[in-house]
């Protein structure tokens, strides 16, 4: 994928004008628009900021991965968590929270256990 796509769908997904996202990164419009329209490609001052602005790698943005964090050497987590990790990153911003959000329940629940969900209602005074 090009990085003018790889960029605009960013802006798509935040919900980002052009003109926000340059005064927020101090760039001019007519720069970002070079990059969106005209396949330009920012230098690497701006690809970083870019990147840690959108909270992907520099890689993502080129085009070299799908991936949009790096991640940590494979000997560094299971094959269950590299896959979690993996479908993580895979998400959108939203459907990321909606994933945290879902594995905070499953932390807080012994799913084990029949009622605990049930427990958990009445210890909250639900």
């Amino acid at each position: 994928m090009k990085f003018s796509t790889r960029l605009e769908n960013l802006l798509e997904e935040r919900n980002l004008t052009q003109r926000k996202l340059a005064t927020e990164l101090h760039i001019a419009p007519s720069t970002l628009n070079g990059y969106l329209r005209r396949g330009r490609e920012p230098d690497f001052d701006t690809l970083i900021r870019l990147a840690e602005y959108f909270e992907v790698s520099t890689d993502y943005l080129l085009g070299v991965t799908n991936i949009r964090r790096p991640s940590l050497p494979p000997e560094c987590y299971d094959d269950k968590e590299g896959e979690l990790l993996e479908t993580y990153r895979s998400l959108g911003p939203q459907e990321q929270t909606y994933l945290i959000k879902q594995a905070h329940i499953y932390h807080q629940q012994d799913l084990d256990e029949p009622h605990s969900q049930e427990k958990s209602w009445i210890m909250r005074g639900i």
